[in-house]
């Protein structure tokens, strides 16, 4: 019988009081920056998405707009974390985290989303592993993060070999733990990476099972608003959706540039960075209803395993309000 991790889910409330008061000390607190300026403050991690470069093109200024990127440490149960204790007004997570937030009743809408970036997220094992394609991976040993797209992404892999999770030994890794390392350790079989780690690892020993490519799983980015935020700096949250749009637009025609900033924040080579680069969603794509529909099947399905603890309708999470704003 598979032996399951303690519930990520419920980590979000434990660690919320130290996540507080680490935010607090970074100076994650204020609504106005010096001149008056509205302050927006967005979670992010710079180990994927495209907030992490704002400041690299000059996309965190916007007239009367500050854009304050708030790198957390802990993905999207981290921001989840941070929204709900206002210590952030948006966060930048996968298509998994707003089904989490909901669930933990945390008072959110989604404004935006990418296109698909199905090659962001992979499953890999060793160069030297005897696993050869993912019906060998019953009765092994992956890590993944539960109740986010790394989980999604597994659950789909296993799901199109007629696997599910109880058919393999689950492993959730301490947030900062290098996966490849540990591979290469024997103590694990496989592990599910995003980009840029993904492309690093495969760039230095490890091999790729598959992606998101041929398994449904798109594994767009979403950006969802506190209500807070919504209600208090409506603005400066529309002014963010036309911000991100001309940086992914930038982004896209300068692949090298970013790639650059990429490099440099992760501290990776820059033609791995780059291969990365090429890999990243095409843009930002407005909310509708095939949004919707995907993201209520995630919610479905969690709900089934037990991932998130009530039935939800993800509908009323949507906005299109700022669907005008996604084009550069």
């Amino acid at each position: 019988m598979t032996r399951r991790p303690p519930s990520r889910l419920r980590a979000l409330t434990a660690g919320l009081a130290g996540l507080v008061i680490a935010l607090a000390a970074a100076g994650c607190g204020g609504g106005e920056a010096d001149g008056g300026a509205t302050v927006l403050r967005v979670g992010t991690t710079k180990t994927f998405g495209w907030v992490p470069t704002f400041p690299a093109h000059g996309d965190d200024k916007a007239g009367n707009v500050h854009i304050e990127v708030v790198d957390l440490i802990g993905g999207s149960n981290a921001m989840i974390a941070a929204l709900k204790a206002g210590k952030i007004d948006v966060a930048e997570l996968g298509e998994v985290g707003p089904v989490v937030a909901q669930a933990g009743d945390v008072p959110f809408k989604i404004i935006a989303s990418t296109t698909p970036w199905p090659k962001g997220q992979g499953i890999i094992v060793d160069e030297k592993s005897p696993i050869r394609s993912l019906a060998d991976l019953k009765g092994k040993r992956i890590s993944y993060v539960r109740g986010t797209n790394s989980h999604w992404t597994l659950q789909q892999a296993l799901a199109s070999v007629n696997l599910t999770m109880e058919d393999v030994n689950l492993v959730q890794l301490p947030d900062g733990t290098n996966a490849q390392q540990v591979l290469r350790s024997g103590q694990l079989d496989a592990a599910t990476v995003i980009d840029p780690t993904l492309t690093t690892f495969l760039s230095s020993g490890s091999r790729l099972l598959t992606d998101g490519t041929g398994i449904n799983a798109n594994n767009p980015l979403f950006y969802i608003a506190s209500e807070d935020a919504l209600g208090k700096k409506k603005e400066a949250v529309g002014a963010f959706v036309s911000q991100l749009a001309k940086h992914v637009a930038w982004a896209k025609s300068n692949p090298e540039k970013r790639a650059a900033a990429v490099a440099e924040l992760n501290r990776i080579p820059l033609e791995v960075a780059l291969k990365a680069e090429r890999n990243r969603p095409d843009g930002l794509h407005p909310i509708e209803d095939a949004t919707v529909r995907n993201n209520q099947r995630i919610a479905d399905l969690f709900f089934e395993q037990g991932v998130i603890k009530k039935e939800i309708k993800v509908d009323s999470v949507f906005t299109t309000e700022f669907n005008a704003r996604t084009k550069p």
